[in-house]
């Protein structure tokens, strides 16, 4: 009688185990693929790529600036932080919070997409396999040593390295 009971508690708790590990996991590669992008960048702290919210910083920082449907977004180590917690909390108002989350949504994958493009040839395979089945942590550590292809300012010198 409660034997199924505990077989299906058990599952619980190994699936529940089993995705922690992934978590862990996922959050060790997003946070050595930052670090080392920041660090090959010049940038300060490039150790801030282990703090949530800070690496947000730290990728915004990397990126720079972006177009964003004909409009230059600069100072994305502010907006990009920004927008993420913001959309956060904001989300939960009821409909204003699901345009905001579509529009932060939209947002994170220009990003993404600007990202790639800067330090990989496959900037549009690399965002779609980010959003589709969450491999940004991996792609990021996969391009942890490469070089940018674009040359952007290193904002700690405003000097092109």
């Amino acid at each position: 009688m409660y034997g199924g009971d505990a077989a299906y508690l058990g599952l619980l708790g190994a699936l529940g185990f089993l995705w922690f590990i992934v978590f862990v996991v996922f959050y060790v590669l997003k946070s050595l693929g930052i670090s080392a992008l920041a660090a090959n960048r010049g940038l300060e702290n490039p150790w801030l790529g282990w703090v949530p919210v800070a690496d947000l910083y730290l990728l915004g920082m990397l990126v720079g600036s972006m177009d964003l449907f004909g409009y230059k977004v600069d100072k994305l180590e502010i907006i990009l932080p920004a927008a993420m917690v913001g959309g956060s909390v904001l989300g939960m108002i009821p409909f204003l919070g699901w345009l905001l989350i579509l529009a932060v949504t939209v947002f994170w994958v220009m990003f993404l997409y600007k990202l790639y493009e800067m330090y990989t040839t496959n900037a549009v395979l690399y965002t779609v396999l980010s959003i589709v089945f969450c491999l940004f942590p991996i792609f990021l550590f996969a391009i942890r040593n490469n070089p940018p292809l674009a040359q952007a300012p290193n904002p700690n010198n405003n000097q092109y390295y």
